[in-house]
C-alpha cells in the first residue's frame, strides 16, 4: 500500500515538475509603405511588400496636412505573384488630418497600397505592422 501511495504521489509531483510548453515567438515586421510626403491630386501605388510569412497586419495612415477640400482614398491590394493586383480592403474616405488604422488578414503573398488624392493635396504616410 505504501508503494502505491508513493507511485501516485510521484505522478502528481511529476505533473508539477514538467517544464511549461513555450509558445513559439511571434515574428513582427514594421514596414514603411509610404514615407511622409505631400501628394497632389493623383492616383498612385506604393512598392509591393512580400508578406507571405505573416498572418495578420495593421495598416496605419497618418495624415498631417490637408489642403482645401481634398479627399484621400486608400485601397489595400493583394497579389499572388507581384504582378496582378486585387482589391483586398478599402479604407473609408479620409477628408481631414488625423490617424486611421485598418486591420487585415488573409492578404496573400504580396501587399501594396493604392491611393487616390482628389482635389488639392494631402501630406500623409502609411506604415504596416505584420505578424505571424
Amino acid at each position: 500500500m505504501k508503494k502505491l501511495k508513493y507511485i501516485i504521489l510521484s505522478c502528481i509531483i511529476g505533473l508539477f515538475l514538467v517544464a511549461p510548453v513555450k509558445a513559439a515567438d511571434r515574428k513582427v515586421s514594421v514596414k514603411t509603405l509610404l514615407s511622409g510626403s505631400t501628394v497632389t491630386a493623383s492616383t498612385a501605388q506604393t512598392s509591393s511588400f512580400l508578406v507571405s510569412e505573416y498572418t495578420e497586419g495593421i495598416i496605419y495612415v497618418d495624415v498631417t496636412a490637408e489642403s482645401g477640400t481634398s479627399t484621400l482614398d486608400i485601397i489595400i491590394q493583394s497579389s499572388p505573384d507581384d504582378s496582378e493586383w486585387y482589391t483586398h480592403t478599402t479604407i473609408g474616405q479620409i477628408t481631414a488630418t488625423g490617424n486611421t488604422l485598418q486591420g487585415i488578414t488573409n492578404f496573400g503573398k504580396y501587399v501594396r497600397i493604392s491611393y487616390i488624392v482628389g482635389a488639392t493635396s494631402f501630406t500623409f504616410s502609411i506604415k504596416g505592422v505584420f505578424k505571424n
